[in-house]
């Protein structure tokens, strides 16, 4: 294998914003019950003379070893929270399992680095 780094590309985004995380439970709204989070980001961006936002629903669940129909189960949660918030499922819109470690803690890392980026533009009252 070669690899090199190649010429740098502009991108541009409009910006970025991390909705308020939602649990999903098996069963009453309790704790004890918590079964998944679904993740919402919005990233906004121009192309050509238009203004889009892609919008991009993660699912982070306990059980790694998840059935396909538990899966497709939470495909259709996430599906319905996107309905409740008038999210259209067209090609802006992606819905992803999160189901490795690895993807957890890079994700949790960028949940992160967005808070203290809001903090640091967000003025205090």
């Amino acid at each position: 294998m070669n690899l090199s780094l190649g010429s740098a590309i502009a991108v541009s985004t409009n910006f970025i914003k991390s909705n308020p995380a939602v649990p999903v439970y098996n069963g009453e709204e309790n704790p004890n019950n918590l079964y998944a989070v679904i993740y919402h980001i919005e990233i906004g961006y121009n192309e050509k003379i238009s203004e889009k936002t892609k919008q991009y629903i993660i699912i982070d669940y306990k059980e790694f070893d998840l059935s396909i129909d538990g899966k497709n189960e939470l495909i259709e949660v996430a599906k319905e929270y996107c309905k409740s918030k008038s999210i259209p499922e067209d090609d802006q819109l992606e819905i992803a399992l999160l189901d490795n470690e690895e993807a957890e803690n890079f994700l949790e890392k960028v949940f992160n680095n967005m808070k203290v980026i809001r903090g640091l533009i967000t003025k205090k009252d």
